[in-house]
């Protein structure tokens, strides 16, 4: 089972997956987020949603009880630590893969 959201460094990771987009969620995001006190850079990992696409990395301010919705950012340079860890939780959960918008092939190259 893929955490949704971890706190990683000084960021919060949020991982969508077949069941969750974050986006689409941002109250029960942010309620999360209060309740650990974070405040800083949210980092989502929208692979579950968006595939291998350009825009799978998204970020945005969380400013300890809401997002600032102004910061929103499609992230092209990722902190390789950080998206090695997520592709390699990823790749170990097979429910989490097939529940994703990758197809077979996209599957196959990722897996690689």
């Amino acid at each position: 089972m893929t955490d949704t959201v971890r706190i990683v460094g000084g960021i919060a990771v949020v991982t969508a997956t077949a069941d969750f987009h974050p986006l689409r969620e941002i109250k029960l995001l942010t309620a999360q987020l209060a309740s650990l006190s974070f405040e800083g850079m949210v980092l989502f990992d929208l692979l579950s949603v968006n595939g291998l696409a350009p825009n799978r990395f998204a970020s945005m301010k969380f400013l300890g009880n809401r997002f600032d919705r102004s910061s929103f950012a499609v992230e092209d340079h990722v902190n390789p630590a950080v998206r090695r860890e997520q592709n390699l939780i990823a790749k170990n959960d097979q429910t989490f893969l097939h529940g994703s918008v990758l197809s077979t092939d996209e599957m196959k190259r990722f897996m690689h």
